[in-house]
């Protein structure tokens, strides 16, 4: 099945996606990977008026660690939790999660952002989130 008609906007910083969302209002979703909303959207179980990608936006991506805490940009890959190297020594429970999301596809495109966006409670990133304690 075909999604529903919707505008599609690209941002290309964070400003600009700022922007669109508090201009467009209303039905706009986010889109990061694509994996979680747009099966939702080809299926019509989601109907956005208006879908902003954020795939264009720099910064949002990344994995950083301090003394405290280990931060994960929205827009980071389940491949790139579960490869990083900061992730497998500091806290490897995330790389055990995101090495069984789905499969290499769904691991290649798939954000932890969109997934958590998403908050399906049957998928993998809400359990382990709230089972760590984790803040977003």
């Amino acid at each position: 099945m075909y999604p529903a008609s919707f505008a599609y906007h690209a941002p290309k910083s964070v400003k600009e996606a700022l922007g669109l969302l508090g201009k467009l209002k209303g039905d706009t979703k986010v889109v990061a990977g694509g994996h979680s909303l747009i099966p939702m959207m080809k299926l019509r179980l989601a109907q956005p008026k208006n879908l902003v990608d954020l795939r264009k936006v720099p910064g949002l991506a990344g994995i950083k660690a301090d003394a405290k805490a280990i931060t994960i940009g929205a827009m980071t890959t389940h491949w790139q939790i579960e490869s990083s190297p900061v992730v497998k020594s500091k806290l490897p429970v995330l790389a055990e999660v995101a090495g069984v999301i789905g499969d290499p596809a769904v691991r290649n495109k798939g954000t932890i952002g969109g997934s958590l966006a998403h908050a399906d409670p049957a998928a993998d990133w809400p359990a382990a989130m709230i089972a760590l304690g984790a803040e977003m």
